[in-house]
């Protein structure tokens, strides 16, 4: 029987505390599922079981000392000039990690870009091996269908609490714990006000009764009462009030109507590589909501360079409606690969940019970072914020939940059902899916 434990571990980055005071305890032929928002030591924590990042405090035990432990990081190595698509990329990188037969898998958003037959065979591995799985992931339904076990990472202390079950179940439990801690803190609060007023009366009574005429016994017996007031006050239980983290709130406004006509494409064809997509006549009109759909390396991607021009036709053409602004949340998420600060790779006067940008999560910390260091999850909020910024009245969306924490995708998911311009949505996040309301499907 093989374990990996962790025991009493705490993590700083810097002067960042990540991690503080965890200990968890991973057996044979488990599987966990790791959640919580960006930030929250996720990722650290499955590097912590892979061996690849040591504690600052605390230790990590593996039983027996030998044990394979296989690790997939949130965006594994694809070689360069591949013609892979992005889905294509991370099927072969979880192939690979699954022929080493390793006795405990550590996975960091291994859902990612995985078409719906990817999901399935990833489902299948996971609900198979003789192995140990530890997976990060923001995919609701995979989650629901793998694990029996959540392991949350709390943003406000640091810590990780356990809930048995899958996503749902965890959700369920949750909202009930909450909703129980806020009633015994309102409980605890109502009490304690009520005994301070019951103190402030009774010194106020003590005062009345004092010199100098007061009798001593009057005075000792109102001494007496305040004293016994405050003893009561210190008995009452400390009920810490739930953490409340702060919220993202997603707005996706177009600045303009347009036209009817938002984009066409007549006899569209586009190559990439070896790869070769069309002849495609597609037109998308106002207010519309697509969903395309098809197999990793079908040419979804291909297919929103060619809408948005990104891609230069071979053959064919494309015309572009009144007024349309297009704004694409590309799947590589290759905005701000630059060196410069966020603010400035942001563009635009640097006080609307921190404004806006402060809007999605992104403070004043984050802005002077290079860009080409925010985290997948703060390139995609950063992107985000840079469409709202543009009112673009066509949303062009390749996988826009791919590193989003789940508060973050939930908080999408109502933007988009709030956005009353055109999407065109690529996703295998089949909640998101089931949610967007698509008026037309094209399958690749």
């Amino acid at each position: 029987m093989h374990s990996i434990t962790l025991v009493d571990v705490t993590v700083s980055h810097g002067v960042t505390e990540v991690l503080s005071h965890v200990s968890l305890t991973v057996g044979a032929r488990t599987r966990i599922g790791v959640v919580g928002p960006n930030g929250a030591g996720k990722t650290t924590l499955l590097r912590l079981l892979a061996g690849l990042e040591e504690p600052e405090r605390g230790r990590v035990r593996l039983s027996p000392p030998g044990l394979s432990v296989g690790y997939l990081p949130q965006e594994p190595d694809r070689k360069p000039g591949t013609a892979l698509s992005g889905g294509q990329a991370r099927r072969a990188a979880l192939a690979a990690l699954f022929r080493a037969d390793h006795d405990v898998y550590c996975l960091d958003e291994p859902t990612n870009d995985l078409d719906f037959e990817g999901l399935e065979w990833l489902e299948r591995f996971v609900q198979g091996t003789r192995g140990s799985v530890v997976v990060v992931s923001h995919d609701r339904a995979f989650l629901d269908r793998t694990v029996e076990r959540i392991v949350e990472l709390e943003e406000g202390t640091r810590r990780l609490r356990e809930w048995p079950g899958g996503w749902s179940e965890y959700e369920a439990a949750r909202t009930r714990a909450r909703e129980a801690q806020y009633r015994r803190f309102a409980e605890a609060d109502e009490r304690r006000r009520d005994i301070e007023s019951l103190i402030r009366e009774r010194q106020g009574q003590a005062r009345a009764h004092g010199p100098p005429r007061a009798s001593r016994r009057a005075t000792h017996a109102q001494s007496t009462k305040v004293r016994q007031a405050k003893r009561a006050l210190e008995r009452i239980d400390r009920v810490e009030k739930p953490f409340e983290p702060w919220e993202l709130r997603l707005a996706l406004e177009p600045a303009s109507r347009g036209g009817d006509l938002v984009v066409r494409l007549e006899g569209a064809v586009v190559e990439r590589g070896g790869f070769r997509l069309g002849p495609i006549d597609l037109e998308l009109g106002r207010s519309e909501r697509l969903a395309v759909t098809g197999r990793n390396g079908s040419g979804k991607t291909t297919l929103l360079g060619a809408l948005t021009g990104e891609l230069p036709l071979t053959a064919g053409r494309r015309e572009l409606g009144q007024g349309a602004v297009l704004g694409e949340l590309e799947q590589a998420r290759g905005r701000f690969a630059v060196d410069a600060p966020l603010v400035q790779a942001f563009g635009g006067p640097q006080e609307e940019a921190r404004t806006l940008l402060a809007k999605f999560g992104l403070g004043a910390d984050d802005v002077l970072r290079p860009a080409r260091t925010l985290s997948p999850g703060e390139r995609t909020r950063a992107q985000l914020a840079m469409l709202a910024a543009r009112g673009v009245n066509c949303l062009v969306l390749d996988e826009p939940t791919n590193h989003l924490d789940l508060p973050a995708i939930e908080e999408l998911e109502a933007a988009i059902d709030d956005y009353a311009g055109t999407i065109v949505l690529v996703t295998h996040d089949r909640r998101l899916l089931e949610r967007f309301g698509a008026t037309r499907e094209l399958a690749l």
